[in-house]
């Protein structure tokens, strides 16, 4: 039941950022199919599914934080696609792994991104 309800909270709050963030014409797709298509090659890292950093994913977080980059709202929105893809999912990812990523990828983090990735206090 509490699955639902964290479900239901998430779809409201990612509809109403949809109102706030897209002009009448940009479908939700439009918005986070691109970071949709990153993520994943981090996604079994940070979740601590494998020990081993693909190289893919140091290149999907530079493309993540030129997407971070490019509004002011960028941040935001980043970390609002990753959380909406991985609640559906139940996936958690490893604390640990996130604070070592900025430092095996040689780069910064430009966008929000924590365990349960909770984007309501961005």
């Amino acid at each position: 039941m509490a699955a639902f309800v964290r479900s239901l909270v998430l779809a409201l709050m990612v509809s109403r950022f949809i109102n706030i963030m897209a002009s009448d014409d940009d479908p939700y797709d439009a918005i986070c199919s691109p970071i949709w298509g990153y993520f994943p090659d981090c996604a079994e890292y940070l979740g601590g599914l494998t020990h081993h950093l693909p190289k893919k994913c140091c290149l999907s977080i530079r493309k993540l934080n030129e997407i971070a980059k490019k509004t002011k709202k960028g941040p935001k929105v980043v970390c609002f696609c990753i959380e909406a893809f991985m609640v559906p999912q139940d996936f958690h990812l490893k604390p640990s792994r996130i604070k070592k990523l900025p430092k095996k990828c040689h780069t910064d983090i430009l966008f929000p991104i924590s365990e349960t990735m909770n984007c309501s206090y961005v």
